[in-house]
């Protein structure tokens, strides 16, 4: 059986590997691959920052080789990659990779060609609120990747113009949008945002009913352009009998991989420490069972 192929995309930013540690931990890093598409970058940052080009900036990328190495592990073949390396900003290797049975591809380009997005079997994007975005990214830039606030401020006002014309539309071809925003009270944290996903026809949808009374969720069904589109809410102030029973009717429906259960979902780690987010738990499950029920369709196609 192929590898079952997943996007995840969105700005720089936006939370995609925190998000795919939570597929990481439903499926195993034993039988996940996660590929990042910065290491498709053909400019380092000194010839980035010579030519006046952002890594937004599709002249800053090997779409070809990105093509070519993402179709050659979906059929089941290995390949030798670049790697970029976010601390000092250069690109090495090569790297020697193997395809696993789920190759999960994150970045800021994986819906941007044709050839691309007929690769995947699910192709999420995230986009937080604005400022949440603004404010994780000189987080992590600043304390993982070597650069002053000061500098992922001029380097975020620098990207604008990239980010509406090439990162941003890639978000219509997508099958689930996941955004994270900030509740209506002034007091908030980063675990406990509230959420909305938006997914597509191709997601199974199921009878959240239940969990409508409780003042924290919502469901609705939306049309947009012709398609049907189901609509998940999820306040980030949920309490956590809300939060974990929605968890356990998603798993009600995943009877084929309930096994891999694990204690818990949507952690992640900030300022304050190790944390915990329902919002993002909920994101992380709704993916995960569309990822099930495309394993189980590949399996019995396999079968025949």
């Amino acid at each position: 059986m192929r590898p079952i192929m997943v996007a995840v995309g969105g700005d720089s930013g936006t939370g995609k590997t925190t998000l795919c540690r939570g597929l990481e931990e439903i499926f195993g890093l034993d039988r996940i691959l996660t590929i990042c598409l910065d290491d498709y970058h053909s400019l380092d940052r000194q010839q980035r920052k010579a030519t006046g080009i952002t890594a937004l900036d599709p002249r800053a990328n090997n779409f070809a080789a990105m093509e070519e190495d993402l179709a050659t592990l979906r059929d089941g073949s290995p390949v030798v990659k670049p790697v970029y390396d976010h601390h000092d900003g250069t690109i090495t290797g090569p790297e020697y990779v193997e395809p696993r049975p789920i190759i999960v591809v994150q970045g800021l380009f994986p819906l941007y060609t044709r050839t691309l997005r007929a690769l995947f079997d699910v192709a999420v994007w995230l986009d937080p609120q604005e400022d949440l975005k603004i404010a994780w990214k000189i987080q992590r830039d600043s304390a993982q990747r070597g650069y002053t606030r000061e500098q992922v401020r001029a380097e975020i006002e620098l990207r604008q113009p990239d980010i509406r014309k090439h990162i941003a539309p890639q978000r219509q071809h997508a099958d689930v949008t996941v955004e994270f925003f900030r509740p209506q009270t002034p007091a908030y944290d980063n675990a406990h945002l509230n959420a909305r996903i938006v997914k597509s026809s191709r997601f199974q949808p199921l009878d959240y009913s239940q969990f409508t009374q409780s003042g924290f969720f919502r469901q609705q069904r939306t049309a947009h352009d012709g398609a049907l589109r189901t609509v998940l809410e999820l306040d980030g102030a949920c309490d956590d009998a809300t939060a974990l029973g929605l968890q356990d009717k998603i798993w009600s429906h995943m009877e084929s991989h309930a096994h891999l259960r694990p204690e818990a979902l949507g952690t992640f780690v900030d300022a304050q420490g190790p944390r915990v987010s329902h919002t993002l738990a909920l994101a992380q499950l709704v993916i995960a069972r569309r990822l099930a029920l495309v394993e189980n369709e590949l399996n019995m196609a396999a079968a025949v």
